[in-house]
């Protein structure tokens, strides 16, 4: 089929029709583009040209935007991209992506949390021109045959949100929409503003364990219309989306001939625990922002104080910073698919400093009296030493998809087919990369083993994986304890796509 490079359009791929759409696109494709020009129209073209240079029939689609223009980059693709699909509109701290004109991998933050007490803390590179004029999109766009996709909002009233009701809806698309129970995995963005921990708990707890869970604590995000609509259901008013999950599920009506889509999640952790186990005492003070406790020292009198605090981190007289508490909730699995039991979480809430016996941390999950935790920080040789794990990881994946090994002999049956990386997504802290000195350290591993795969994502303050605490170097009496927020880490998705045997 003849046509002009970057000209084919959503418009013309549906023209084609369904059954020739289903013959000529039958291998699953990840798209993915950014732009830093200073005209935002003249952005959403160079992405829409590049991105759809080659023959791709979106299934969804990620917009990640500058906050100011968010709701205008939401005007705009809309116009192109129309409102049949699923599209998340982000606008994070920096994005991660290939440039639509020079196919430069770039690493792009406009937002950095910086250490005052640490001179080598740098913001951005001063010099980028693209963070500057504080203008960047990058679109993102997945072609998915064999699965479907969809998005399901969360809604909160009164600053409560309605985390049943949002699991509720989870259920009910999965199972009209491919007839299972759960889908096979989500990428779940989440306002700062809510509690994520206890969402991110329930929803643990109510899928089951093969669902991968990645995503981003996001400060703001939008949905397309087809998304939106969905407020119409809540009689309840005013409602105030707070949180959006992209479903990838199964098709019961997958054609033949269409191989296995996988999704593959990994975590780089940063955080190292540091100190005694403390236990709390009273909770004397709260807020939607913040939390003020007392604690001692487990299985001691020995209060906490803030001589304690900065003997246990080492800085002296200088401010904290990148300090978190790990606190060990138990809870019962009251929204599973099996019977009920109780599992225990790990929950970060960063520590903002002392004030006079009080230590003074994030809100979020309910702290209780009783409640046992333990310090952690911010930790390079823990970040270094988990991003090799994460590259020797993906290496092995990597092999796990070559037919032959060095020797030219093969590793696999001779009528199997090869598996393949067609995509990734990073979520990745804004201290990673240029503020611990290295350019692309959050995409290394990536990078280093499949340099020519799509890969795009975000700067976050806050990072969803689904997983437990043996990735901090952590092992309890009763095992590992589970954790879906990180921060200071990197989170990675990888998609594989394994042939059909009817299909070769």
């Amino acid at each position: 089929m003849a046509r002009k490079e970057g000209k084919m359009n959503v418009s013309s791929i549906d023209a084609l029709g369904d059954d020739l759409c289903d013959t000529v696109l039958c291998t699953p494709k990840l798209s993915s583009a950014l732009s830093s020009n200073p005209s935002l129209q003249e952005a959403v073209e160079e992405v829409f040209n590049k991105v759809f240079a080659e023959l791709i029939r979106p299934h969804f689609a990620i917009v990640t935007v500058t906050s100011p223009d968010l709701e205008e980059a939401r005007q705009l693709i809309t116009k192109k991209l129309g409102s049949t699909i699923p599209i998340i509109y982000t606008a994070p701290t920096g994005l991660i992506g290939r440039d639509a004109i020079t196919n430069e991998f770039k690493e792009l933050q406009w937002q950095v949390y910086v250490d005052q007490n640490d001179s080598s803390s740098v913001s951005f590179d001063d010099d980028d021109s693209a963070v500057r004029q504080r203008r960047v999109i990058c679109l993102t766009v997945g072609f998915l045959p064999g699965l479907k996709v969809a998005a399901v909002p969360l809604f909160q009233s009164k600053m409560v949100p309605f985390v049943d009701e949002f699991l509720e809806d989870i259920s009910e698309c999965v199972t009209s929409v491919s007839g299972c129970k759960a889908p096979i995995g989500m990428i779940l963005f989440t306002d700062e503003s809510m509690d994520s921990d206890n969402l991110l708990r329930k929803m643990d707890y109510s899928m089951p364990p093969e669902t991968v869970i990645v995503g981003d604590l996001c400060g703001e995000f939008l949905c397309g219309n087809d998304v939106m609509n969905k407020r119409s259901k809540r009689k309840r008013q005013p409602l105030f989306m707070v949180a959006v999950a992209l479903l990838f599920m199964q098709d019961p009506n997958k054609p033949p001939g269409i191989g296995d889509i996988k999704l593959h999640a990994a975590l780089s952790a940063g955080l190292v625990p540091v100190g005694h186990k403390y236990e709390v005492t009273s909770v004397n003070e709260s807020s939607v922002y913040w939390t003020k406790l007392t604690a001692r020292r487990e299985n001691s009198d020995q209060n906490l104080d803030e001589q304690t605090v900065r003997n246990i981190f080492g800085i002296g007289n200088r401010l904290l910073f990148d300090a978190y508490i790990g606190i060990v909730k138990k809870r019962k699995d009251i929204a599973g698919f099996e019977e009920v039991k109780w599992l225990s979480s790990q929950i970060f809430h960063a520590v903002h400093g002392v004030d006079k016996e009080d230590l003074v941390v994030d809100s979020g999950a309910d702290i209780e009296t009783g409640d046992c935790f333990r310090f952690f920080k911010a930790d390079s040789h823990m970040t270094s030493s988990s991003l090799r794990q994460v590259s020797d990881k993906f290496r092995d994946l990597k092999i796990s998809c070559d037919v032959g090994n060095s020797d030219g002999q093969r590793i696999r049956p001779a009528n199997s087919e090869k598996m393949t990386i067609f995509g990734g997504v990073i979520f990745s802290c804004t201290r990673r990369g240029k503020p611990l000195g290295k350019a692309k350290l959050g995409s290394s591993p990536f990078l280093e083993n499949f340099p020519d795969v799509p890969l795009a994502g975000s700067f976050c303050i806050g990072e969803i994986c689904r997983g437990d605490s043996s990735s901090y170097g952590q092992l309890s009496e009763e095992g590992s304890h589970r954790c879906c927020l990180h921060y200071n880490s990197s989170v990675y998705l990888l998609m594989s796509y394994t042939p059909s045997s009817q299909g070769s």
